[in-house]
C-alpha cells in the first residue's frame, strides 16, 4: 500500500519569502547592471568608429588615392572617396566611390553614449596613399585628431563611466585607449 507525503509542495509562505530575497536581490544588481550595459555601447560605438577608420585608412593604401571618414551624429560614418571616380573601365563599378561603406548610428541601438571629436567642429578624417593622415580635408577644415565615446550625461556617474577614446595620428595609426588610466599604464591616453 502507497502513502502520500505530507509535503506536496511550497506553502505561500515559502513561495513569498523566496519572491521577497530574489526581489532584493535583483534590486542591488540593477545599478551594476545598468552601468555594465552603458559600458558596452560605449565599447561597441568606439570600435565601430575605429573598425571606420581602419578601413578608410585600407581604402586610401589599397585604391592609392585620398579616402576620408565623415562622422555623423552618434557615431555613424561615411568612408567615401575624397574625389569620387566614375566607372570609366566599363565593369559598371565605380572605379572610386563616393560611398565605399556607411555605418548608421541608429544601428547600434537607442540611447547612446555621447561622441566628441577634437578639435571641436570636426567630423572628417582624410587618409592619403599612403594611409597617412592629411594636414586638411577637402572642406580645408582640420582633421579629427581624437574621438572621445562616453556615457551620455545622467544616465551612470562618471566613476562608472569606462570613457574610450580613439586616437589618430598624422601617421594614420589609429589607437583606442581609456583617459581615466595614467599613461603608464599599455590601455591609457
Amino acid at each position: 500500500m502507497l502513502t502520500r507525503s505530507a509535503h506536496a509542495g511550497f506553502t505561500l509562505v515559502e513561495l513569498m519569502v523566496t519572491v521577497a530575497i530574489a526581489g532584493i536581490l535583483l534590486s542591488l544588481a540593477f545599478p551594476s547592471f545598468k552601468a555594465w550595459m552603458q559600458n558596452t555601447k560605449i565599447r561597441a560605438v568606439a570600435e565601430s568608429i575605429q573598425n571606420g577608420l581602419q578601413l578608410a585608412r585600407t581604402e586610401a593604401v589599397r585604391r592609392n588615392t585620398r579616402v576620408q571618414l565623415i562622422g555623423s551624429e552618434g557615431g555613424g560614418w561615411t568612408v567615401g572617396c575624397f574625389n569620387a571616380v566614375p566607372d570609366e573601365n566599363g565593369d559598371g563599378v565605380d572605379d572610386c566611390p563616393k560611398v565605399i561603406q556607411q555605418r548608421n548610428a541608429a544601428e547600434l541601438g537607442s540611447s547612446l553614449p555621447q561622441v566628441i571629436a577634437s578639435p571641436a567642429d570636426t567630423t572628417t578624417v582624410t587618409f592619403d596613399g599612403l594611409g597617412r593622415v592629411r594636414p586638411t580635408n577637402k572642406d580645408g577644415s582640420l582633421p579629427v585628431e581624437w574621438v572621445d565615446v562616453d556615457a551620455p550625461t545622467g544616465t551612470i556617474t562618471a566613476a562608472e563611466s569606462r570613457e574610450l577614446r580613439i586616437l589618430i595620428s598624422s601617421g594614420g595609426q589609429i589607437r583606442t585607449c581609456e583617459p581615466a588610466l595614467p599613461a603608464t599604464d599599455p590601455r591609457g591616453c
